[in-house]
């Protein structure tokens, strides 16, 4: 197995951007694509048979990528979030997000008319085999995506998203796909971030919070 970068945090330093949980973390798994059977969530995996609070725990790798999973503790926590309904046949009318919501993939798509609908809609389900979660999207939306590294972001509109996103999914390295509209940032979806991806400013970040081990 790859090598997976491993940070053990200062314990004020990751308090400022984690909160109390902090104090129940004895390392932050940075591979940054935790998804199931990569190499990201078996270091996760290992750490807890080990005996190690490693954060993301392979739990919360799991859920943070499962949309509706992920929206629900997202709103639960305060965070607001697009309107989801889980199908297999019958779609609401475009246009929405499409997430997947199966084994075999995290990548979500833009259905914007019928047309599009009608050319994915077998393959969203895999022809009905698996649910697809899909995100009314408001009439002024546009779709961005912000970096986030230990609950820190580059772009300033996403400051607050990026750290709640944070302490609520509890993945150090993610990108959110973002709804902006006039009225809220809505978190869509969490996706991997892998660590060879990372620019120098935000691995200072994570500098700043611990020391890499090894």
């Amino acid at each position: 197995m790859p090598t997976v970068p491993i940070l053990e945090p200062h314990r004020g330093a990751l308090q400022r951007v984690l909160g109390a949980d902090a104090d129940g973390v004895d390392a932050l798994n940075l591979h940054g694509d935790y998804t199931y059977l990569s190499s990201g969530y078996y270091a996760s995996l290992d750490a807890e048979l080990a005996g190690e609070r490693m954060l993301p725990t392979p739990e919360d790798a799991l859920d943070a990528y499962v949309v509706p999973i992920a929206a629900d503790k997202a709103r639960r926590a305060g965070i607001a979030v697009p309107d989801v309904t889980l199908v297999t046949d019958r779609f609401p009318a475009p246009p929405f997000v499409a997430w997947p919501v199966n084994p075999f993939s995290v990548k979500g798509e833009l259905i914007l008319d019928d047309a599009a609908l009608a050319a994915r809609r077998g393959g969203l389900t895999y022809a009905g085999k698996y649910a697809v979660a899909c995100q009314k999207l408001p009439g002024d939306y546009r779709l961005d995506t912000a970096r986030v590294v230990v609950g820190r972001c580059t772009v300033p509109e996403f400051a607050d998203l990026a750290a709640a996103s944070f302490r609520t999914l509890r993945l150090p390295a993610m990108r959110l796909r973002v709804v902006v509209s006039a009225e809220a940032y809505l978190l869509s979806a969490a996706l991997p971030l892998p660590f060879a991806s990372l620019s120098d400013e935000e691995l200072g970040w994570l500098e700043e919070v611990g020391t890499w081990r090894g």
